[in-house]
């Protein structure tokens, strides 16, 4: 008897901290969720490290525990202080590894790293500018991990070219979508109806639809261009994204696409939390960004639900999208071929050739982009080490 309890108190389950700025929702934070998710469901303790969110009270839901800690600091001093805090959560909870998924928390995860002996994992989820050396020593925290996670080959080459980094240890493993969620089947004729009220969508209007956060880059100044050349067909456009954190820009673009007098054509709406209900709605998804997505979730996740995609031809879309097969790849920064895409796009809907193209996107989808085969493969990092 005395034996069995020795060896049920000396087990160890294997503990991994993940650090992340904050939990809102976004592409980056879900990713964590799902991994603090997988993580407890084989057996390992899941820890998550963040200044706080909506997403943090999912995490007990699905066997994780979350401890709340400003973490999103620049600053010198607290990025110190925060590393001393994350030493003492690290001895406290016995945690084997630290899997940093940004800049500011990865320096600190790095410090209390070295301090405890803990092994350092890091994500490289964006492509970081810099213009200065101080700014690349700064964006170079995310090569330092044991194992450094590519989002997709584009960030992998570019980890490559930019930074002195032994690319062994650097293991590429594209975002994961859950094609079970986002699947069209699930769109009942309710959502619909729910969805077409709540955008103002004119009764038999071919949808157009671009999610992204209202930010220059993301191109929906091009895409106001784009549309205004093909003016007299028939479409509505909803362009849907966090207005709030840029308000100057949305008013730009509000301005420009009343002084090309196409609001009744374009509209502009904040952040969607049924991303799964308004690609129901759309016809044709777009990804119109005029720099590189690192990988671009919201392609995978129209292809998963069988929209027509048109996506820059940059970044990450360059692997997710295969031209004229699972979409349709568009030169960044180019409103006439922009405007020649979608017209194209628009003129096949509802014929075989738009079903085939939906049918193909999905099954790319499901084999080379599930939330599935990112989560063995991120478990297998974990086991590399481990």
């Amino acid at each position: 008897m005395t034996k069995k309890v020795r060896r049920e108190s000396s087990y160890h389950r294997k503990t991994i901290l993940q650090v992340i700025p904050s939990l809102v929702a976004g592409g980056v934070e879900r990713g964590t969720l799902d991994i603090a998710k997988v993580l407890s469901e084989n057996d390992y303790r899941s820890v998550v490290v963040s200044a706080g969110g909506p997403l943090a009270a999912r995490l007990p839901e699905v066997g994780a525990e979350h401890i709340k800690l400003k973490v999103a600091s620049k600053n010198p001093f607290i990025i110190w202080l925060n590393s001393c805090s994350l030493a003492k959560i690290i001895k406290k909870n016995n945690v084997d590894i630290i899997h940093a998924r940004s800049r500011a928390p990865a320096w600190s995860a790095y410090l209390a790293a070295k301090a405890t002996g803990a092994r350092f994992i890091t994500t490289f989820h964006g492509i970081y500018n810099f213009k200065s050396h101080l700014k690349k020593y700064y964006n170079g925290i995310m090569t330092k991990g044991e194992r450094v996670i590519a989002v997709s080959n584009f960030v992998k080459n570019h980890i490559i070219k930019e930074y002195d980094i032994d690319q062994s240890k650097i293991r590429v493993i594209h975002r994961g979508v859950d094609h079970n969620y986002f699947d069209p089947s699930k769109i009942t004729p309710e959502i619909m109806s729910e969805m077409q009220e709540k955008y103002n969508v004119p009764k038999g209007m071919p949808i157009i639809l671009l999610p992204a956060r209202m930010t220059n880059w993301k191109g929906q100044m091009i895409l106001a261009d784009a549309l205004n050349l093909i003016r007299d067909q028939s479409f509505y456009c909803i362009m849907a994204g966090d207005i709030s954190k840029h308000p100057n820009f949305a008013k730009r673009l509000q301005d420009k696409i009343m002084s090309l007098k196409m609001q009744g054509k374009i509209q502009l709406f904040g952040s969607e939390m049924d991303m799964r209900g308004l690609y129901g709605l759309a016809d044709v998804v777009l990804s119109t960004s005029i720099e590189p997505e690192a990988f671009g979730r919201v392609v995978v996740e129209a292809q998963a639900m069988e929209r027509l995609v048109i996506a820059t031809n940059i970044g990450g879309a360059a692997e997710t999208v295969e031209d004229g097969k699972t979409g349709y790849h568009v030169l960044p920064n180019n409103p006439e071929d922009l405007a020649a895409k979608i017209s194209h796009a628009l003129s096949i809907l509802g014929t075989k050739e738009a079903e085939k193209v939906g049918k193909a996107a999905r099954a790319s989808a499901i084999k080379n982009f599930s939330l599935e085969t990112m989560l063995k493969k991120t478990l297998a990092v974990y086991e590399e080490l481990l």
